[in-house]
């Protein structure tokens, strides 16, 4: 069991813990950054659709890549799943994320 919450809702704002590109038994998906990103950014929108928010509704994001070469892969990826609607973002470079993962989302949505 994890020591902390994957989402908690405070009044009507929904904070999402970071995001690893892993599949329904918590292995990364892929070696490719563009994949993980790819999953990472289901399964945030997964717990948007259990909780009743969309996408539309996310006001911040963070997004950590082990790499720098990963930036426009992961901006182009952004750009597809938010379409026109543009958060605010916040990209760090890290030098590791766990299970190895080279990237991870992390999202702040409101109503």
């Amino acid at each position: 069991m994890l020591p902390y919450s994957p989402y908690i809702l405070k009044g009507n704002i929904l904070f999402i813990s970071g995001q690893l590109g892993v599949n329904e038994n918590n292995e990364i998906i892929s070696d490719d950054a563009t994949e993980q990103f790819k999953q990472a950014l289901k399964n945030l929108n997964n717990i948007l659709l259990s909780t009743g928010f969309s996408k539309e509704d996310i006001v911040k994001t963070t997004i950590f890549i082990t790499d720098e070469s990963y930036f426009s892969q992961i901006n182009e990826e952004f750009s597809k799943f938010f379409d026109n609607h543009k958060p605010t973002r916040t990209t760090i470079i890290v030098k590791a994320l766990p299970k190895s993962a080279k990237v991870e989302i992390e999202a702040i949505a409101m109503k």
